[in-house]
């Protein structure tokens, strides 16, 4: 992901990079915030999750504006330690899947079916697969489903790791909406699907493909029709709405003290 935000940083014409540091390569030679360039506008935080509050707190208190992948931490202490700080957001990246432009504006899911599935890799396997994979539906019950946890009932196993590679949850909010989420990353083919039950109908979302399906609640049958879904990138809308919050032009988007909730 750090190169992914680089690549995309570097593209644009109102951002000047001025550094690249990979600590996942050199553990421990991370330079500390004194001997940063002094003029920065904000940072970019793309390590293991585990080094999150670790690098990302002395920036915070220094008044650097961030960008911190998703998870916001290993732990819910760290996490809570980075809460505090207003001028955070959390790449939660799936709110800016186009996709999800298929749901009208204020729609709000009774019911949240989400299945997550992945090959095998290296990539995200210093944490289990619920902050790998499961957090990005986690974070869309939030949004899409509202309310706060009421119940939660999760089962996990490893396979192929030390900790949970395979893991089913749950649960249900204070508003009454329920949610059932799967994730996996010891699958053959990679699967986003989402499906989003209202009161007169229900969405099939593919957020791999970048499909979308809407199916109304008729009296004596189900009508599906295709919804148009626009070509966006994820990543680049993400950027454009932190650069906005940096320059003072709107609020931060999955500020950390929502993203803790997850």
């Amino acid at each position: 992901m750090g190169e992914l935000h680089a690549r995309k940083l570097q593209a644009r014409h109102d951002v000047d990079l001025v550094g690249v540091l990979d600590p996942a390569g050199v553990p421990g030679d991370l330079p500390g915030v004194d001997r940063l360039p002094t003029d920065l506008d904000f940072a970019v935080i793309a390590v293991p999750t585990a080094r999150h509050a670790e690098i990302a707190l002395p920036l915070a208190e220094a008044g650097l504006p961030l960008l911190i992948e998703k998870p916001l931490a290993g732990t819910v202490q760290d996490a809570l330690k980075l809460a505090v700080f207003d001028a955070i957001t959390v790449n939660h990246i799936e709110r800016w899947n186009p996709v999800l432009g298929a749901l009208p504006f204020g729609f709000r899911a009774r019911y949240l079916q989400a299945e997550r599935l992945c090959p095998w890799g290296p990539r995200g396997t210093d944490v289990d697969v619920v902050l790998d994979l499961m957090i990005h539906d986690l974070d869309l019950v939030l949004h899409l489903v509202g309310g706060e946890l009421k119940e939660l009932r999760a089962v996990g196993m490893p396979v192929r790791s030390e900790g949970v590679d395979i893991a089913e949850v749950w649960l249900e909010t204070s508003n009454g909406g329920v949610a059932t989420l799967t994730a996996s990353r010891v699958s053959r083919q990679p699967v986003r699907r989402l499906r989003a039950v209202g009161r007169d109908g229900y969405f099939s979302l593919d957020l791999w493909k970048q499909e979308a399906t809407r199916v109304r609640f008729q009296q004596d049958q189900l009508d599906a029709e295709p919804v148009a879904v626009a070509e966006r990138d994820a990543l680049e809308g993400v950027h454009e709405d932190f650069l906005a919050a940096v320059r003072g032009e709107g609020s931060w988007p999955v500020p950390a003290a929502q993203a803790v909730q997850v």
